[in-house]
């Protein structure tokens, strides 16, 4: 069973990630980042939007979700799961089946777990601009 508890201090935002309507704020957001010169990664996925980078490159949207690592996984920067995130990893990997991508960029949030069905690439204004355009 799992349980979660405030962090002090929190963790180091590394990530953002935005769902449903969030994703498209997010984008817009991480796509005028990028035109100002700054140093972004996506993962973009029909129902979520991750943007990673440094802490201070990040795009602010409200309703997004800061991240941080907690060992192999990505997690809320404010709060921390109990038993660990690395072993809710490894349970969401396992159930995924044996042929799961060790390498797969996880998310352990309080309602969920996602896998990262695409690959981390370079923030792509063009593809941005799909995403936000709705």
């Amino acid at each position: 069973m799992e349980s979660w508890r405030r962090r002090e201090p929190p963790l180091q935002a590394v990530a953002i990630l935005g769902v449903g309507a969030v994703a498209t704020a997010l984008a817009a957001a991480t796509h005028r980042r990028v035109a100002d010169g700054a140093a972004l990664r996506t993962v973009v996925d029909p129902e979520y939007l991750v943007v990673l980078g440094d802490e201070a490159a990040l795009p602010w949207v409200e309703g997004a979700r800061y991240l941080g690592w907690d060992g192999a996984a990505l997690t809320l920067t404010t709060h921390q799961v109990l038993p660990s995130a690395d072993l809710w990893r490894s349970a969401a990997l396992a159930a995924r089946g044996g042929a799961a991508d060790v390498a797969a960029l996880v998310i352990v949030l309080p309602e969920q777990v996602l896998i990262a069905g695409s690959a981390i690439v370079d923030a792509d204004p063009v593809a941005l601009a799909a995403v936000f355009a709705g």
